[in-house]
């Protein structure tokens, strides 16, 4: 099941507040602390194209140093990375986070999966252009899907467009 407000915790406004700097979006931080080591993990995107390696290094260098510091005496381990090509999304803001790429919902609603394009999310809808139900093979321009009608979802890479 997705979940909510992963994008309202400190952490999260804190590294997403680093990284607006370099043009980057955070999908997902996370933090262990564990036997005088601390674990984090940041995922990241970026709006309108392709998060390359050179983002990734970058981002780890600005966040590497802040954290080293705040983590104090412990020994940092940091993990920067992207999405992926088939992302499982965890919470339902990330659905803003990948407005205009490709997406896959499980919808209870309609009992079966529902792809299209992201064209817009708010805090209890999710808006697919060009979509498809996949079950009835019924397919349009526009459908509205209620969080609460969502059961999961993915990202979805269609590799034959990507060939062109």
């Amino acid at each position: 099941m997705l979940s909510f407000g992963s994008d309202r915790r400190d952490l999260f406004r804190d590294v997403s507040a680093m990284m607006e700097s370099l043009g980057l979006l955070v999908v997902e931080v996370s933090q262990d602390k564990e036997k005088g080591s601390t674990n984090m993990r940041v995922v990241l995107t970026k709006e309108g194209s392709d998060i390359t390696t050179d983002d990734l290094e970058a981002a780890y260098n600005v966040l590497y140093p802040m954290y080293q510091v705040v983590c104090e005496n412990r020994d940092l381990n940091l993990e920067v990375s992207s999405p992926g090509l088939q992302r499982n999304l965890k919470d339902y803001s990330e659905f803003r986070v990948f407005k205009g790429r490709d997406v896959r919902v499980y919808s209870t609603e309609y009992s079966s999966y529902v792809s299209g394009k992201i064209v817009d999310s708010d805090d209890s809808s999710l808006v697919l252009g060009a979509y498809l139900i996949e079950d009835k093979k019924e397919s349009g321009e526009s459908i509205t899907l209620k969080f609460d009608t969502i059961a999961k979802a993915k990202l979805e890479c269609r590799w034959e467009e990507k060939k062109k």
